[in-house]
């Protein structure tokens, strides 16, 4: 399979995307080069997705996915996104041209689309409105066509991220990644299908030979029990593979969203920590305000009465004394006011109870009893005119505690102006604090750690049911089977055929096994500088299930344990192990990496490009940035080896990617 051309309109960054994509043998490098945020990861998914198709759903998906340029401008309704890819392929040996469109439009709010493949001048072409006769008829030979050249499950292997390979290379996973590659880039799958096939009808054939009906129904019961069981066992091992890919593709996102929310955090405590000293000047300030008018309504209590006691202090003082050495000097006799109250009531029992006496006035009889007083010395009140009530108040008056709050007010004042002209300060500090949150959604956090627990849930799961498997196992071969009288050549031919399936795959894999392992050596030895010419022996060993080991031994014997690699070392690793699939593998498809250095050290990125790009395949995509792939150092490495170059730039302004047939100014033919 070649590329040899990707189209596409309004899809992402690119409102037009014309790429020719044809190369030679002997320039087989396709170099597309772009900074951060131009397009390269984009163009990567325009070819994949013009493969495999979009899976849009909703207008808000379609929205996503349409250039922002064009909606600003032009709105959503009615407008499309194309995606069209040209390649050629096999067909019984010779070489036949495809071209395969995916059209995207949004109408009415609903999202309609259409597919149509032109295979050599023969068209066939269908959509979300086609009779669904026409469409499954003409959709089959869509993706066989596909599968013929690059099955979607395989193009993980082809079509990848470098950045990402050296997390495949984990102790729990690498040995279940490097058998899963060999089965499905070798073909090996069909094999262990097979074996199913006849695992299941030699069961059924077994059943049949119990005479006994009761031992009959439990060995079917069994039987039915671990067909049951491998079926959710193959289920639960596609569950874990999603969950390992989707971890795999999310863990470096993972860190960086779970380091922005903790910053986040921090923000927001700042945030809140700012609200909380602006919202305690304002009360304070509202409190100082109800302060001063609650002294307003009580001026006179709080300011005209303490300065009125000051000022009379002396004479009320006097007067009081005065009293008070009256009443001492008089002891149990009566005061004026006693006696004018005293004389009050005798004048009017008299007036009630004898009529006929004349009227007597208060005022004689109050002068009669003071005459009539025991005391020879007459005591005189030299302020006759205040009452004791009086004197009392006056002496309150003079002896009260008086705060004046004016003082304490102008304290609060002197502070609160101080922080209230801090406030806008604040209030900017509070406005940075709230434009540095990042405004990320931090949901995929959840989601992901969800997907490692679900991850353990689902090996115990596997182990379980890898157990209860066995078990049955065990029980259907304590069946006594009925020998029977006349051979049955069909029925022993069905006892072999399982093993015969799963010898055929072992011995395949012994075939290609000892390929594999020395390619892998040459290939380590060559590109893994940590290692390079010291690699003694790759072991690839495989039990006949599942389960493969693979093994890296130094020169000297000592095996090099793949988790005390750094990332690069492991990112070479896989790559060097996609390269010696590609070599040996059933298929023969274009190479495309995206961020094509990943992890790599100065020298291994040398070894890389003198190495390993030239002769990867007969096509190979590179998508790199200049810190990549140096322009003045790298590219002449590889630049005999280039048949096209691009750059994409961003433009800011109208949201788009524009591209130049260059490698940032270079051209091949500098």
């Amino acid at each position: 399979m070649r590329i040899t051309h990707i189209y596409a309109e309004n899809y992402k960054t690119y409102r037009r995307l014309d790429l020719d994509l044809s190369a030679d043998e002997e320039r087989p490098i396709i170099l597309i080069g772009g900074g951060n945020g131009c397009g390269k990861t984009t163009l990567f998914d325009a070819i994949y997705h013009a493969l495999y198709g979009l899976n849009i759903k909703s207008s808000r998906q379609f929205e996503e996915l349409l250039n922002a340029g064009v909606k600003l401008e032009q709105g959503m309704d009615n407008k499309s996104i194309v995606l069209e890819i040209s390649f050629s392929g096999l067909v019984l040996g010779h070489e036949t041209p495809y071209k395969l469109k995916r059209t995207y439009q949004l109408i009415e709010g609903k999202v309609r689309w259409n597919v149509e493949l032109n295979m050599n001048g023969n068209r066939y072409s269908y959509g979300i409105a086609t009779p669904t006769a026409q469409r499954t008829q003409n959709e089959e030979v869509v993706n066989k066509i596909i599968a013929a050249n690059l099955p979607s499950e395989l193009s993980n292997y082809f079509l990848f991220d470098a950045m990402k390979t050296s997390e495949l290379v984990k102790e729990e996973q690498i040995s279940k990644l490097i058998m899963k590659n060999i089965n499905s880039v070798m073909g090996f799958n069909k094999y262990y299908q097979l074996h199913e096939a006849a695992d299941a009808l030699l069961a059924e054939k077994k059943a049949a030979k119990l005479e006994n009906e009761k031992q009959r129904q439990e060995y079917e019961q069994l039987g039915h029990k671990k067909q049951g069981r491998e079926a959710e066992l193959k289920q639960l091992r596609e569950d874990y593979e999603k969950a390992l890919e989707y971890s795999n593709d999310n863990r470096e996102r993972y860190e960086q969203l779970k380091q922005g929310r903790n910053a986040d955090d921090m923000t927001r405590d700042r945030i809140n920590k700012q609200k909380e000293s602006i919202r305690q000047v304002e009360k304070r300030a509202a409190e100082y305000h109800d302060s001063v008018d609650k002294v307003a309504k009580d001026l006179e209590l709080n300011v005209l009465f303490p300065a009125l006691a000051h000022r009379i202090r002396p004479e009320v003082e006097i007067i009081v004394s005065e009293r008070r050495r009256l009443a001492e000097e008089r002891g149990e006799e009566i005061s004026d006011e006693q006696l004018t109250r005293l004389a009050h009531d005798i004048v009017e029992y008299l007036a009630q109870s004898y009529s006929e006496l004349k009227s007597v006035k208060v005022d004689d009889v109050v002068r009669y009893m003071q005459k009539g007083r025991k005391h020879g010395d007459v005591l005189t009140d030299k302020h006759p005119f205040l009452s004791d009530a009086n004197v009392e108040v006056l002496d309150k008056l003079i002896t009260d505690a008086y705060v004046n709050q004016f003082l304490q007010l102008d304290n609060e004042r002197e502070v609160l102006d101080m922080d209230v002209s801090e406030l806008p300060r604040k209030l900017e500090q509070l406005e940075n604090y709230e434009r540095d949150l990042s405004g990320l959604d931090f949901n995929l956090i959840a989601l992901y750690e969800d997907n490692e627990k679900r991850m353990i849930e689902l090996k115990g799961k596997i182990a379980e049911a890898e157990r209860d498997i066995q078990k049955l196992a065990d029980d259907i071969a304590t069946f006594d089977y009925d020998i029977p009288q006349i051979p049955d050549p069909q029925y022993d031919m069905l006892c072999k055929l399982p093993k015969f399936f799963n010898d055929i795959s072992a011995k395949l894999l012994a075939s290609k096994r000892k390929n594999i392992e020395q390619m892998m050596k040459e290939q380590l030895n060559l590109n893994l500088v940590v290692y390079a010419g010291v690699i003694g022996r790759v072991d690839l060993s495989s039990d006949g299930n599942d389960d493969v080991s693979f093994k890296i031994y130094h020169q000297n014997g000592n095996e090099i344990y793949l988790s005390q690699l750094n990332a690069g070392a492991k990112q070479t690793v896989m790559q060097v192990l996609l390269k010696v699939l590609y070599e040996l593998g059933d298929y023969n498809p274009p190479v495309m990496i995206d961020t094509v250095m990943g992890v790599l050290d100065k020298e291994s990125r040398e070894v890389i490009l003198e190495h390993y790009f030239p002769d990867l395949a007969h096509q190979t995509i590179l998508l790199s940035t200049d810190t990549e792939i140096t322009t003045d150092r790298d590219f002449k490495k590889i630049e005999a080896y280039v048949a096209k170059t691009y750059t994409l730039h961003r433009d800011k302004e109208a949201q788009c990617t524009t591209i130049t047939n260059d490698y940032f100014g270079i051209t091949i033919n500098d």
